[in-house]
Parts: structure tokens; sequence; C-alpha cells
């Protein structure tokens, strides 16, 4: 955009420097070129769109009549488990359900040390050590039920319509049932990995992986093991990429966002509120809030983000492949069509959003402090400490602090072009012919951020065909997931260990 500026103030200098009949000839050439570049760009959208038709709903296979029961039953059993992060009693639980429903697992796998409540397996692949493990991760707890359930959120029931209902059913005990029940048949079927296998299942993923991933992490260090792969929660099987119904892709997270918490602390005279003055502390609170609302940081373009959405081009409507197909003339133009979708505005800026706000506990008292929490999700080039300060250059002039309480740096890019990546597509292309593979980076944080020192290609993908509506009920009321998927995800992570 501002190479085509620089081209328009040259023409207008150089038009006052000529004749009018010869400016009127420029003139007309400027507006040809501007029209030229326009059809170029119009053709180049409609090529864009036409894979649309290429593109077919998702065909899911038929799952095996009893592995697909088998998978259902334990999923309802381990939803039954009130596993919420801190439930010393229900993780117990959960350890218990496994080693009890999968003995065959727990029998040829070699049980390694981990943190209490957390499990890690190692599935001995052949002694040369020619090949570096590779790793599947999920966790055994899950956040509490929350509000607006019509049912027992642990409850593991099974609706009329073959849908699993209850707290984890995305979140993530359908990745542990998943890979136990993958690795259970495997096992039957006499099959023995190429490569070191490992099963990690954090206990406290839902408040950070402290104490169970990150330790496990440092033991690993300490032993200096390190993995081709690893493969944890996060992207899925999609039925509507881009909210296009019968446009379905498999998103792979290739990283993850940084996560960080600052608190904005405003200060006023306190006092009767009959009596109040100028500013508040809360109306300080308010102003900042409103700066920062106002002015998010810089939006920028990742080379993984630029291939995310390039590959979703097809599910596009057409001002926004018109942006895209463009790129990268009209950046600008793109960021502006979806400043108003949150999931995709994401992947192109740091987001801050406030959350807990806090005042006075009375109402008719002025409160001497007013605080909030700014969370912010970092994007790849930014920090803590840059978006930090960037919050205090938008509050610099205000009666208030700044101050980190949490602080987690963005992930590294794992690589489309490893190995590693062509496996998953690879495998995902056997089971769903046609179906797009498309990465990109997630705003979410996993238990697998832990394991970055250990590993070069990190990727964000459970084999598990959901509906958007479905994938953004993670967390909510009436979290559920489809027996038919659950036997699909097994399927698949049979098929991923096999190809490794």
């Amino acid at each position: 955009m501002t190479f085509i500026k620089n081209i328009y103030a040259w023409v207008v200098i150089a038009r006052s420097n000529f004749a009018s009949s010869a400016g009127s000839w420029l003139s007309l050439a400027l507006w040809g070129f501007i029209f030229l570049c326009f059809c170029g760009g119009l053709i180049r959208t409609l090529v864009a769109g036409r894979d649309l038709k290429k593109t077919k709903p998702l065909s899911m296979p038929a799952p095996d009549r009893d592995e697909s029961q088998h998978a259902a039953e334990s999923l309802s059993e381990a939803i039954r488990i009130n596993s919420v992060t801190g439930n010393k009693e229900g993780i117990g639980q959960m350890n218990d359900f496994l080693r009890t429903r999968y003995p065959g697992v727990f029998e040829h796998l070699n049980l390694m040390p981990s943190p209490k409540g957390s499990l890690l397996l190692r599935w001995r692949g052949p002694r040369d050590g020619s090949r570096l493990p590779v790793m599947f991760c999920g966790h055994l707890d899950v956040v509490p039920a929350g509000e607006g359930w019509q049912e027992n959120p642990f409850s593991g029931r099974t609706d009329a319509d073959g849908y699993i209902i209850g707290r984890g059913a995305i979140d993530c005990k359908n990745v542990v049932i998943g890979l136990f029940e993958a690795v259970d048949s495997l096992i039957k079927e006499g099959y023995t990995p190429s490569r070191d296998i490992y099963l990690s299942f954090g206990h406290d993923e839902e408040t950070g992986g402290a104490e169970g991933a990150a330790k496990m992490a440092e033991s690993f260090e300490r032993r200096g093991v390190r993995f081709e792969a690893i493969i944890d929660e996060g992207g899925y099987i999609t039925t509507d990429h881009f909210g296009r119904t019968g446009f379905p892709a498999a998103l792979i997270g290739l990283g993850e966002k940084g996560c960080s918490y600052f608190k904005i602390t405003a200060e006023a005279a306190a006092g009767h509120s009959s009596v109040p003055p100028r500013h508040t502390a809360v109306g300080v609170l308010a102003e900042a809030i409103c700066r920062i609302e106002a002015a998010p940081p810089k939006a920028r373009l990742l080379d993984a983000i630029d291939e995310h959405i390039r590959l979703s081009m097809p599910a596009m409507r057409f001002f926004q492949r018109f942006a895209v197909s463009n790129l990268p003339f009209s950046e600008p133009l793109m960021f502006r069509i979806f400043r108003n979708n949150p999931s995709v505005n994401a992947l192109f800026r740091t987001t801050l959003a406030c959350t807990q706000v806090k005042g006075s506990d009375t109402p008719n008292v002025l409160p001497g402090r007013a605080e909030c929490i700014v969370s912010a999700r970092i994007l790849q080039g930014d920090t803590p400490e840059s978006i930090k300060k960037y919050i205090e250059s938008l509050t610099d002039d205000l009666s208030c602090t700044v101050e980190s309480v949490l602080e987690i740096p963005a992930s590294d890019i794992a690589d489309t072009k490893s190995e590693a990546y062509k496996t998953i597509a690879t495998v995902i292309g056997d089971v769903f012919p046609g179906v797009a593979c498309i990465p990109g980076i997630q705003p979410i944080t996993t238990d697998s951020r832990h394991y970055g020192k250990l590993c070069d290609n990190i990727f964000k993908f459970m084999p598990f065909v959901l509906g958007s509506e479905l994938y953004r009920g993670m967390h909510g009321a009436g979290e559920r997931i489809h027996k038919d998927s659950l036997a699909v995800g097994v399927d698949l992570y049979k098929r991923l260990i096999k190809a490794f």
C-alpha cells in the first residue's frame, strides 16, 4: 500500500509540471493502471473461490461397532469422575480407573516416574536408539462445571443422537480415552512401535501445569531426552471451517500464543459517594480500560498465519477472499475486514481483554483504589515485557500502575515442511481424502508448551471431528462429543502411532 501511495504522489507532482493536456493523459494512464489492478485482483479472487466447488461435506468412515461401543463406555465412565483441577481424590480416581480399564496397557508399557496425579507411560521400540521418540499428550483434570447446565455435568450420559455429554468430553478426556483405546487395540493386534512412544497426562493443565507437565519436562531435560514430535490437544477436524457448511478442514496448531496477566491499579481519594472528587478511582480505571480497548496492539501477518488464511480462502466470503488473495498489497484491507471477527482478528495481533474488576464493596463508598486484570494473549514477536510497556504507554498520564501477575511467552512455531507434519497430514488424508490440512497458531495454552526445549516440532491436534459450535462448547455448559467422532479419533491415533 505504501508503494502505491508513493506512485500516486509521484504522479501528482509530475502532473503539476506538465501542461494540462499532458496532465490529462497522465491521469488517464493512472486510472487505467488502477482499473487493471482491480481487474487483476478480481480475477485472483474468483480463481481462489473455484476450489470451494471441489469441496464436499465430510464423509465419516464406518467405525468398528465393538471398538466404538467400548470407547464410548470408557469416556462415559471417565466423565463421571469429578477430576476438577485440585481435586486430589478425583484425580486419583482417574488414575485408578485407567489402570483398571486398560490393564494390558499398563502391563506392556513402562510406567515412568511422574508427579503424583500425573501419568507418564513409555512404549519401548527397538533398543538401538536410532530414532527419536514421539510423545502424545493430554491431561486428566478438567475445569469446574460452571453455570448453565441442564443436567448433571458429570453424568457421562449418551443421548438419543449418540452424543456423550459431560465436563471433559472435549477437554480433554476424549484425548485421554482415545489414546488409551488406540494403544490397547494395537497391543491386542500384536503391534510393536518402530520407536519409543510416550504418553504424557498432566494433572493440573487447567491451572498452568506447573506441578504436572512442567515437572515431567524437567525430568526429561535432566536425562537428555529429546523428541522427534509431540502431539497435544488443540486443533481438530472441523466440518464447517470459517463457518462455511460443507467445507471441512483439519486444523493443526503449529504453536500457541503466550498468556500474561497484568493488574492495573488506579488510586484516588476515598470517601462518601455524596461528595465525589472530579475523578474517582473507578473513573480513572474506566478511562484506562477504554484506552486499552480503543488501541489494540498493531496487527501483523506471521508466515504461519499467512499460510493459514491462504489455505482457508475457498471457505471465505467474497470480500474476505478479495483481501486475502491480493496480499501483500491488500494487507491493511484484510486487517480491517477481519477486525470484527474475534477468532480471525486474534490471529493477527496480541489481544488485550479486561476481565476481573474490583472496586468498592459498598454502594455509597468511594474506593481508594480500583483494580482490574488485563488478560493478554501474546502473538509471536511480542513479549510479556513489551506488552507491559505498551499498556503503560497508554495509561502513563493516569494515576494508575501496571504490574505483571503472570508471564507466559509465546511458543516457538513448528515447521510445516518437517517430516513429522507431513506424517500427520498423510494420515489425515488417508482417512479423509481431499480434506485440507490447515496450519495455524492457537490462542490458548496447553501442557505441551513446557516441552519446548525438548522438541522442535510440537503440534496441537486432536483427531476428532467437531463442528465449530461443538468446539466452542469447550468449558461451557452442555460440553459433548459424538461417539462416532470418538471412534474416528481412536482410529486416527492408531494410524498416527503406526505412521511414526
